[in-house]
C-alpha cells in the first residue's frame, strides 16, 4: 500500500486527532479549511453534511512547554490542528508531563511530512523525518523545521505546514499529501496525471476561442496572422496594468502575473533614462530569449490597432546601468548557443534569505550553470578537474541588512574572509552573488568581483 494511503487512512486513529479526509475539511461551524477545484486554499462557512467535525480538541490539555517539534510553534489553530505526542513510536493520550522524551507535534504536521505513516497504530520514520527538518529553513518565515517540500523535484523550497496553509497560491494534493509552491502552480499533481491520455491532450492543446471581430481587426494587418502571445509584467503601475489588461482584450492575448516559460513579452516600467528595474522576471526573459519591451509598445499597438515592431521597443538598459541584455539574450536563443553559465560550478556559502537563494538557483539552472550542493561535492568536482582551467565559483551573499556601517563591513569582511578560506583550499575562483546577476543582466560574463 502507497505510504501516503497508509497515512491517510490510518490519520483518524487517535481520539484526539482530526479524521482523515478527502477534501482538506472546511472551515465552517467544523472550523476547517477548503480547497476549490484548482487546489487552492479558501475560508467559507457551510454546512456540508460531508465535512468531518473535529474530535474532542477542545478537551486537550497540552503541557505549558509544548511546542511542535516541526514548526516550533506552542500555538493550536485550525490550521495546525491539536497537539500529538508520541514515546518509543506510539501515540501518548492523557497527561503526558510525566513521560521523558516525548515528541510534541501539531496533527497537521504529521499529516503532510512527507515520510511519516501509521503502521497500525506505530508512527514511522518520525524521527528520521524530524532529523531531516532540522536541516531545512522554511522559505516563508526562515526558520529551520520546514519538512514540506515543494512537489517539484528540482524546487528547493520548503516549509513549515502551517506556514504553507497561510500561502494563498500554494496548492494542495489531499489524497496524496503533497503541496505545489506558488513558483510551479503550473505542474500536475500525481492525481491529474492519472488522467487519460486523449483528457491530458485536450488540457496541453485547447481549441483556441475564435476571435472577436475586434481581435480579428487587430490581426488584419499582420502578414503571418494571429499569434498567441502571453504578456508578463514587471513592475508596472496600477494604471499600466489596467491598460495591458485591456490590451490582451484587444488582440486576445493572454496576461500571466508570474513568470512562466511559455511568456513571449515582458513589460516593464522604464524611468526617464529608459532604464527598467532589475527584477527576476526580467532577468528570467533575458536567458530564454524573450522580448523586453517598454509600455509604449502597448500603447503603439493599442493607436496603430495592429501589431507593431517589438525592435523599436526594445528596452537595452537596467537600473543598475547594465545594458544590451535583452537583445543579446534573442540573438543567443535563437542561434541556440552555449548558455551564459555553461561549464561554471556554483557554491552558495554562509547566509542568504531562504526565498532570494532559490530565485538565485534558479537563475543559475537557467542560464546552464550547475549548482554544488555541499563542500564535499565541491572538494570530489575540483579533484576531478585538476589540470584544467577552473570552473567552481563559490558565491558569498554582499547584500547586507540594516544596522550601522562599521558594523556591516564586519560582516561583509567576514563573509569575504570565509568565502576566501574555502576558495584557496580548493584552488577555485571567490564572486559576489551579484556577479550572477550583473552577467545576466549584460548577458556576458563580466569581471570577476
Amino acid at each position: 500500500m502507497d505510504i501516503k494511503q497508509q497515512k491517510k487512512l490510518n490519520s483518524g486513529l487517535s481520539e484526539m486527532s482530526l479524521e482523515s479526509h478527502d477534501h482538506i475539511l472546511q472551515r465552517c461551524p467544523s472550523s476547517e479549511i477548503v480547497a476549490d477545484s484548482n487546489c487552492n486554499l479558501e475560508y467559507k462557512i457551510c454546512e456540508s453534511p460531508n465535512v468531518v467535525q473535529p474530535k474532542a480538541v477542545i478537551d486537550q490539555h497540552p503541557p505549558k512547554a509544548s511546542l511542535c517539534a516541526f514548526c516550533y510553534s506552542a500555538k493550536t489553530t485550525e490550521i495546525t490542528g491539536p497537539f500529538l505526542y508520541f514515546a518509543n513510536g506510539r501515540e501518548v493520550v492523557g497527561n503526558v508531563t510525566s513521560l521523558s522524551k516525548v515528541i510534541c507535534v501539531h496533527s497537521k504536521c504529521i499529516e503532510w511530512t512527507p515520510q511519516v505513516y501509521y503502521e497500525g497504530e506505530i508512527i514511522k520514520n518520525l524521527d528520521t523525518e524530524l532529523a531531516r527538518a532540522t536541516k531545512l529553513k522554511c522559505s516563508s518565515c526562515g526558520m529551520k523545521g520546514a519538512a514540506l517540500g515543494c512537489y517539484m523535484t528540482s524546487c528547493r523550497r520548503s516549509y513549515h505546514v502551517p506556514c504553507a496553509f497561510e500561502i494563498q497560491d500554494c496548492q494542495w494534493d489531499m489524497e496524496n499529501f503533497v503541496m505545489l509552491c506558488p513558483v510551479h502552480i503550473s505542474v500536475k499533481f500525481p492525481s491529474e496525471e492519472s488522467k487519460s491520455i486523449e483528457h491530458i491532450r485536450r488540457e496541453m492543446h485547447p481549441k483556441a476561442s475564435p476571435l472577436t471581430t475586434e481581435q480579428l481587426t487587430f490581426w488584419a494587418r499582420s502578414s503571418d496572422g494571429p499569434k498567441e502571445w502571453v504578456l508578463c509584467g514587471s513592475a508596472l503601475s496600477s494604471e499600466d496594468k489596467y491598460m495591458l489588461v485591456k490590451f490582451a482584450d484587444m488582440c486576445g492575448a493572454t496576461v500571466c502575473k508570474f513568470w512562466k516559460p511559455n511568456v513571449t513579452h515582458v513589460v516593464a516600467t522604464t524611468d526617464v533614462k529608459g532604464a527598467c528595474t532589475r527584477t527576476m522576471k526580467v532577468l528570467m526573459a533575458i536567458l530564454s530569449g524573450k522580448w523586453i519591451l517598454t509600455m509604449d509598445w502597448v500603447k503603439a499597438c493599442v493607436a496603430a490597432n495592429g501589431p507593431v515592431n517589438e525592435e523599436l521597443y526594445e528596452i537595452s538598459l537596467d537600473n543598475y546601468g547594465r545594458s544590451g541584455g535583452p537583445k543579446a539574450g534573442r540573438l543567443m536563443a535563437s542561434t541556440n548557443g552555449p548558455k551564459l553559465f555553461d561549464g561554471f560550478e556554483f557554491y552558495f556559502i554562509g547566509d542568504f534569505m531562504p526565498d532570494y537563494k532559490s530565485d538565485l538557483l534558479d537563475l543559475v539552472e537557467k542560464a546552464g550553470g550547475t549548482v554544488i550542493q555541499s563542500e564535499e561535492q565541491l572538494m570530489k568536482q575540483n579533484h576531478a578537474a585538476q589540470g584544467t582551467q577552473p570552473s567552481s565559483l563559490v558565491v558569498y551573499n554582499c547584500d547586507l541588512s540594516r544596522g550601522c556601517f562599521e558594523e556591516k563591513i564586519r560582516i561583509l569582511q567576514q563573509r569575504l574572509a570565509e568565502a576566501e578560506d574555502l576558495a584557496e583550499q580548493i584552488g577555485c575562483q571567490t564572486v559576489q552573488h551579484t556577479w550572477i546577476l550583473e552577467s545576466i543582466a549584460a548577458c556576458k560574463l563580466v569581471p570577476f568581483c
